[in-house]
């Protein structure tokens, strides 16, 4: 018998109810919720990165310069670029800079913020003081730090005047226009400002460092060195690791204290690879060379990336192995 008008009205409305119970029990799923606020957000990611990354690519494969009209009507180049920046000495003295200036940061950082660290993660009279001015110059605007720098270490500024009343000699470092002094004047200035961050991930390691194994080896009549280099070293290890990637990536991005302390000078000294980039596409109007050297400088980076993840990683799996003995 055939079905009446009202068992197919009924069915017919039946259908979407049963697909919107569906759509909805699968919404529903953790797995789905979790993810369905990320997706705006990563689309939005995407596209603000992948045209511009494109384009860059593009225009690397140009021969472009600003003097020379609009970059749509620029003559192809192929991988010219790519090798005139791997020929280019300069490059590679740049990348050396940068390199020199992070790793002498970051270990003085890392070993000054460990230092402070250990002075002042247990609780005494004053810790809040002592915390609050350690962690005043990572709160500071970078130019405002390189304009205050830049007035400490002129010729006739407070820095001499200061070592020529400790000396008793009339002391004239040239802090901004030597070679050397130059290097030294953004380094020192760097790790001022980020020696706070390095002392606070420590702090937080040593605070959150579990008890028991120090009342264990205290307990067995070890000394505190002995307990420091046995027992909390060990367990810092993940922490220091974490404090190397975080300011090694930060730290080979400099661009704001040398631009505002020597603005790359005197000479190249401290032209770090951000200020070369930067004096190549906007002052020698080389933008294809900057675009292809920048891309250059991402794969390096890259591979340091992925080579500081795994780091990380190695590190959590030890931990777990350890914890799961």
């Amino acid at each position: 018998m055939a079905d009446s008008p009202g068992a197919a009205a009924v069915s017919g409305v039946a259908a979407p109810a049963r697909r919107r119970r569906t759509l909805g029990q699968w919404l529903e799923q953790e797995r789905v919720f979790r993810v369905i606020p990320l997706i705006p957000v990563q689309l939005l990611i995407l596209t603000l990165l992948f045209v511009p990354f494109v384009l860059t690519i593009y225009i690397s494969l140009l021969r472009w310069r600003l003097t020379r009209g609009f970059w749509t009507e620029a003559p192809w180049g192929g991988l010219r670029n790519f090798l005139d920046a791997l020929t280019d000495p300069g490059f590679f003295d740049a990348i050396g800079r940068t390199f020199l200036f992070a790793g002498t940061a970051v270990v003085l950082e890392l070993l000054i913020g460990f230092g402070l660290a250990l002075l002042t993660y247990r609780s005494f009279r004053g810790r809040r003081f002592y915390f609050t001015v350690f962690l005043i110059p990572m709160m500071i605007i970078p130019v405002v730090v390189g304009y205050d720098f830049s007035m400490l270490l002129i010729d006739t500024g407070p820095l001499n005047s200061v070592l020529s009343a400790l000396s008793g000699l009339d002391v004239r470092v040239r802090w901004m226009s030597d070679y050397r002094a130059a290097q030294a004047a953004v380094i020192l200035a760097d790790v001022w400002q980020w020696t706070s961050l390095t002392f606070l991930i420590f702090v937080s390691g040593l605070v959150a460092l579990p008890v028991d194994p120090v009342r264990a080896a205290q307990v067995m009549g070890a000394t505190r060195w002995q307990v420091f280099r046995y027992v909390q070293l060990p367990l810092l290890k993940p922490v220091i690791v974490i404090a190397v990637v975080i300011r090694a990536m930060e730290a080979l991005k400099i661009f704001d204290m040398p631009m505002l302390l020597t603005q790359g000078g005197p000479g190249n000294a401290t032209e770090t690879i951000s200020i070369y980039l930067f004096r190549n596409a906007w002052i020698f109007n080389k933008i294809s060379y900057a675009a292809a050297a920048s891309l250059i400088l991402l794969v390096i980076f890259t591979a340091l990336i992925y080579l500081s993840i795994w780091l990380l990683r190695r590190e959590r799996a030890r931990l777990e192995a350890e914890a799961a003995r």
